[in-house]
């Protein structure tokens, strides 16, 4: 059963699907059911015309040991969205320093919020302490510091936990009014049970970006969540197992929307490239076709991320490719049926191979994503891992070795077991040993990882995996740029310059491990 949505939020039309599963429904109970128990936050809200414009700097840090990336889509979909929702008389502008983009820390600005990830929380505290040093107001929110609020909180003004979608206007509020809260914390608003559509035009104006061609992908979502419980994956935690679906000629609009305001066209170039950021895209079948079935009319190319489970099914793998998919990222994980079940993850190896087959016959390209973990996987393993993938010709591989990011459950098992050796979060970027290592030489295992890694990127194997995929232009070109960063960070390492913790002892002596009070089951009602 599913409830269709025709609300606003902020001026802004919203029509979604809530998909009523049980999943939903029991973690619905997080929420109050009582109508009026929300009540006291909507009356609150004063007009919006009521309040004093105010300019706004949203920023997006660049992690200190992020590899730089052609392929990066034009805005982070979180930022998108709270430029979309913002009300009116705000001003609003986007600095994202994955493009470059300057940083004015004496501009006028009446509040500056600054998203995180784990791999970027550090140059993020560096901006936020450098803003108040100039007198602003600092708003510090995203995936990292929601589970780690009270690390935060000493470099920003405010700390928003979890979904801003409900909390924003009242924030702005408060700003405007000289209110501001330490914490605003998504669980005490009303559930985010819609996908706020985006406002592609205001998103444009503020990014500064510019229009562009079918090299630079366009963000875009058909969906938001994923009812799936992979215990190295944040997203159950952070916004719940919610699965939210934009109705068919929302994403229509939307898409249009996206293609006056970001594409521009010339010669015989007339499809833009989207990149779909939905968690995991093939959650309902039916509804997913009926969205496809729009896609299609609209005559654009995208990448997505689907789970491997919709991708045995024929039919979607066919919708998928008319629509315009030129490539599926899919998480397989391991090619080890055993290691699948301790992520609880439910594939089956022996299909792996069929599945990649057939999408690549419908014109599909599949890029996998692969985990590497030192208390499980061997060099044999390693081994086990390159030989499908040259063999399956998985286009642009994703080689990771297992992070365990604060907020997933894998987080909570390491750290309570004490296989976490190394909390500087300038590492957690999927290609540093940042847990225990007591079957191997860490430094040892770290250099056989990037070795085997780059192994997947040799020019005979990309000229291979080139000639047997469809789409083979952004094939060669994003695999280029993956050999290159592989190469210099393998020369790191050799070089000395990158080297995994060795030992807990060292770790504690270099004081890189954090306390863990700021780790929780749940997000704790004081914040």
């Amino acid at each position: 059963m599913s409830k269709s949505n025709g609300s606003s939020l902020n001026g802004h039309s919203v029509e979604s699907m809530y998909i009523e599963t049980e999943e939903n429904l029991s973690l619905a109970k997080t929420w109050s059911k009582d109508p009026d128990a929300y009540a006291h936050i909507y009356e609150r809200l004063q007009p919006p015309e009521s309040i004093r414009p105010l300019r706004i700097l949203l920023i997006v840090p660049k992690g200190k040991k992020e590899d730089d990336s052609s392929q990066r889509a034009l805005f982070l979909m979180a930022v998108g969205v709270l430029v979309s929702i913002t009300p009116k008389q705000h001003h609003v502008e986007i600095a994202d320093e994955l493009f470059d983009d300057t940083l004015n820390y004496g501009g006028n600005y009446d509040l500056v919020g600054i998203t995180t990830r784990t791999m970027n929380v550090n140059r993020a505290y560096e901006i936020a302490d450098e803003f108040r040093k100039h007198g602003k107001k600092v708003v510090l929110g995203g995936v990292h510091v929601s589970f780690n609020y009270q690390e935060a909180k000493p470099h920003a003004d405010c700390v928003v936990i979890g979904e801003a979608e409900h909390l924003w206007e009242t924030l702005l509020q408060d700003v405007a009014n000289g209110e501001l809260k330490p914490f605003y914390n998504s669980r005490h608003f009303p559930p985010v049970l819609e996908a706020p559509t985006l406002d592609y035009q205001r998103i444009f104006n503020a990014s500064k970006r510019g229009k562009v061609d079918t090299t630079k992908s366009i963000p875009i979502y058909l969906t938001r969540g994923c009812p799936h419980t992979c215990n190295f994956c944040v997203t159950p935690n952070f916004i719940g197992r919610l699965y939210r679906i934009q109705s068919a000629e929302t994403v229509r609009q939307q898409i249009e929307d996206a293609k006056k305001a970001f594409f521009k066209h010339y010669g015989t170039n007339k499809k833009p490239w989207f990149m779909l950021t939905d968690e995991n895209l093939g959650v309902n079948k039916k509804k997913l076709l009926e969205v496809l079935k729009v896609v299609k009319e609209c005559n654009i190319n995208y990448s997505t991320f689907i789970s491997i489970h919709f991708l045995e099914d024929e039919e979607t793998v066919r919708h998928l490719a008319e629509s315009g998919c030129v490539m599926a990222l899919v998480g397989f994980e391991s090619v080890n049926q055993e290691r699948l079940a301790l992520y609880n993850k439910k594939g089956e190896v022996q299909k792996y191979s069929k599945i990649v087959e057939h999408c690549r016959k419908a014109g599909l390209n599949v890029q996998g994503n692969f985990l590497v973990n030192p208390e499980l996987d061997d060099y044999h393993d390693m081994d086990a891992t390159e030989t499908f993938i040259k063999e399956n010709h998985i286009m642009m591989p994703i080689y990771s070795l297992i992070t365990p990011y604060p907020g997933t459950e894998l987080y909570k098992e390491y750290k309570t077991k004490g296989l976490i050796v190394d909390e500087d979060w300038d590492k957690y970027t999927a290609t540093n040993l940042v847990v225990r290592c007591t079957k191997f030489d860490p430094l040892e295992y770290q250099i056989k990882f990037t070795e085997h890694y780059l192994a997947f990127y040799s020019w005979k194997t990309i000229f291979k995996r080139v000639w047997n995929n469809p789409h083979k232009l952004i094939n060669l070109v994003t695999s280029v740029m993956f050999r290159k960063n592989l190469q210099e960070q393998l020369e790191k390492i050799k070089a000395g310059k990158i080297r995994p913790v060795q030992s807990i002892q060292e770790a504690e002596a270099k004081n890189k491990i954090a306390t863990s009070t700021t780790q929780k089951e749940g997000i704790k009602e004081e914040a």
